[in-house]
């Protein structure tokens, strides 16, 4: 079976990784008790069973309890899944990687960051450069957002999202 979109199927992925966690846990000679500094018995049972999608943080936990890399688990997963060997899971990766190297670089990403902290996003929301000037106007005059909305004819939200906003500088 060829590889296939990670995310293409989730219902064989959860499949997949009930299988994988069963396996490892059980070879490994753990049992689900043995596990719960990563995740409950009743939890890690409904992962076994493919009731339960472990988060982002509870599969990283998981994986350091069964002595792997996230990334190690989540290959052995997808491995799992499209029936072909951990390696060449690892190899299309590495590919995948390299070729995005490409386009976005470590700083792009970092770029996001303050420490590990994400940065917020501006709001995406475009303004109407005209509401928005009409609005700013008011706001210099000294209205008031509430007679600001009333001269305007414009909702109170849209002259509180504009108030605080700067009018774009002209190219």
């Amino acid at each position: 079976m060829a590889t296939s979109s990670l995310f293409e199927d989730v219902a064989l992925l959860k499949q997949a990784l009930a299988a994988v966690v069963r396996a490892l846990r059980e070879s490994l000679g753990f049992t689900q008790e043995n596990l719960a500094h990563a995740a409950s018995r009743t939890y890690l049972s409904r992962i076994e069973n493919a009731d339960s999608n472990p988060t982002i943080e509870k599969f990283a936990e998981l994986a350091e309890a069964l002595g792997l890399s996230p990334v190690s688990l989540m290959a052995l997963v997808v491995s799992t899944r499209d029936e072909t060997s951990a390696t060449d899971v690892l190899a299309i990766a590495t590919e995948e990687l390299g070729a995005l190297e490409l386009k976005v670089s470590a700083d792009d990403i970092k770029a996001h960051l303050a420490g590990m902290t994400i940065l917020k996003r501006p709001p995406a929301r475009p303004a109407d450069v005209v509401k928005l000037r009409k609005v700013l106007e008011c706001k210099d005059a000294g209205l008031s957002k509430a007679e600001t909305a009333r001269r305007l004819g414009i909702s109170r939200s849209t002259v509180g999202f504009l108030w605080e906003r700067s009018a774009p500088t002209e190219s």
